[in-house]
């Protein structure tokens, strides 16, 4: 009987380690319930430490759009790592949910939502639950949940290794000063309506809250570390802009020339929403530079 169990216990290891899976949890803070996935990539096994990826939906929406717009969990299962999917708050649970990120947005700013702790408790039961490389935590997002990388960026640096703000931008109201460096990933569109490139309220925004010019919020991120000039280059679909400082602290910069409010090479996930562009993949692009980033 005693090897009958043992057998059947190892098999169900073995068939953990080999399917991908996706987890759905609840954390409990400040008397609410707050919910993330969990997506655990192809042949996850605890005989090794994964990196972990956190991904932020946009303004009304949640983690199964942004997994269908991005395919995070396809590359995490290409490439091996593992990503979780944060829900927002809103007047339904698990919909049209927003992220506090100082003015903005929606129902998490009005009711004063604190999502930097929701993910500070969700970072340390991802560290109890699964084999994870504490040095190797990323975080990107859109619009609002770009937002959140931002806000990530100025509240938990001696958490994430590297973030992706993704058509997102900040606020002249902002008081960030964080007490570590991280390295950062930008995307934002020329011809984004709604988080537009120059500052200001976008013709298309659904917050009319003032956003701070695409370049001066790069320029923040580089004087605030310190970091020079290393490389500027342009293709059809884009200008990138390379900067480094003296810690090996990065940030680089894709202008995009189209494809105003959406993720870069990624799905349409709403009818009346701007195409991607599709000769560029902003989840390729973010993977490729996070890899190549490990926390000090």
């Amino acid at each position: 009987m005693k090897n009958f169990l043992y057998i059947i216990t190892a098999f169900v290891l073995l068939m953990c380690s080999v399917s991908a899976q996706d987890v759905e949890d609840t954390l409990m803070i400040y008397g609410r319930n707050r919910f993330y996935k969990t997506h655990l990539p192809l042949g996850y096994t605890f005989q090794k430490q994964y990196p972990v990826v956190f991904v932020f939906h946009g303004g009304l929406g949640n983690p199964d759009l942004i997994e269908k717009q991005t395919g995070f969990s396809k590359k995490a299962d290409e490439e091996g790592f593992i990503v979780v999917y944060p829900y927002g708050t809103g007047s339904f649970d698990k919909k049209l949910l927003t992220w506090n990120t100082w003015d903005c947005c929606g129902y998490a700013d009005k009711k004063n939502i604190n999502d930097v702790d929701f993910i500070d408790a969700v970072i340390k039961e991802i560290k109890l639950k699964y084999s994870v490389d504490e040095k190797r935590f990323y975080a990107t997002g859109i619009s609002n949940g770009g937002m959140m990388c931002y806000l990530l960026a100025c509240e938990l640096p001696d958490k994430f290794a590297a973030v992706a703000p993704v058509a997102a931008t900040m606020f002249d109201t902002v008081s960030c000063n964080p007490k570590s460096e991280v390295s950062l990933i930008i995307f934002n569109s020329g011809d984004d309506q709604h988080i537009p490139y120059n500052g200001g309220v976008g013709e298309k925004s659904l917050v009319d809250v003032e956003k701070l010019p695409v370049e001066t919020v790069v320029n923040l991120w580089k004087n605030k570390y310190s970091c020079f000039l290393m490389n500027k280059s342009d293709s059809s679909a884009f200008q990138k802009t390379s900067y480094k400082n003296n810690n090996g602290t990065e940030i680089v910069f894709y202008k995009m020339l189209g494809g105003g409010h959406s993720w870069p090479g990624g799905e349409k996930i709403r009818r009346f929403g701007d195409a991607p562009v599709n000769t560029v993949s902003a989840t390729n692009l973010i993977w490729e530079f996070f890899n190549n980033i490990s926390g000090k």
